[in-house]
């Protein structure tokens, strides 16, 4: 099953919709793309979705109209609605905003205010993920004392990264990890182990790996690893789109 947080994208342009809920999906979230404002309603109040990003221009029922009728809703007034806008109507925006909507971003997308966007929505019960992380399916090189382990990694965050290792390491354990990057170089960062586990026989559903909180960046570390981030998230969107959708930053 499914557990993720769902997000209900709306948009009326196709590449917008296919791409921002790519982008969503690489962040964690189950995402249920709709292409009209009606549409979406009725699919809010079937799944009763963690999050909503609403266009704020569409035919037949726009986004502002949209999210009246969700604030006035009884069952989902207090849903987090993200408004997304490719106009400059200062007027529209702040109307949005009075209707109690998370933010205004506007196209292309900023991944970083979409980032602290979705941040506010309190999707996580164990609290707010702070930093960006994405998908990260490569091999790394951990060391541990004099034991070097070729491991692969699941998740990648710009402070720390999960790994599927085979044996438990103590908890606040000092390890170095040997991040693969995009130009066939290594980077070596420190760490420390903050969670590890190898297997779930009690039954508790709580996943197995190693999770390394990087706690020996230098500011040069620090600023390639975020780059990676963001190549992960969007380095393939940014290449292919067609239309304006999301930016690295502003």
């Amino acid at each position: 099953m499914d557990e993720r947080p769902i997000a209900v994208v709306v948009d009326e342009s196709k590449p917008f919709l296919m791409y921002l809920s790519k982008l969503l999906n690489r962040m964690g979230l189950q995402v249920l793309p709709v292409s009209h404002a009606g549409e979406a309603l009725e699919i809010c109040r079937v799944t009763r979705p963690h999050l909503v990003t609403m266009d704020m221009r569409m035919p037949d029922m726009d986004g502002l109209e949209a999210l009246r009728i969700i604030r006035e809703d009884q069952d989902l007034a207090d849903l987090p609605v993200i408004m997304i806008s490719s106009y400059q109507e200062k007027s529209r925006q702040w109307e949005a905003l009075s209707l109690d909507c998370i933010d205004v971003l506007e196209k292309p997308v900023d991944l970083r205010r979409l980032h602290k966007a979705i941040q506010r929505c309190n999707l996580y019960p164990g609290g707010r993920r702070r930093y960006l992380r994405a998908p990260f399916y490569k091999t790394v090189g951990l060391h541990h004392q004099e034991t070097r382990y070729e491991v692969t990694s699941s998740n990648l965050s710009e402070r720390g990264i999960f790994l599927q290792l085979g044996e438990q390491l103590p908890k606040g354990a000092h390890v170095d990890v040997d991040l693969p990057l995009s130009t066939d170089a290594n980077l070596r960062v420190g760490g420390s182990v903050i969670y590890s586990r190898v297997d779930d026989q009690d039954g508790t559903g709580i996943s197995s790996g190693t999770a390394i909180k990087f706690d020996r960046l230098t500011l040069q570390h620090l600023e390639i690893i975020s780059a990676l981030v963001a190549e992960l998230l969007i380095g393939d969107i940014v290449a292919e789109q067609t239309e304006p959708v999301v930016s690295p930053n502003r």
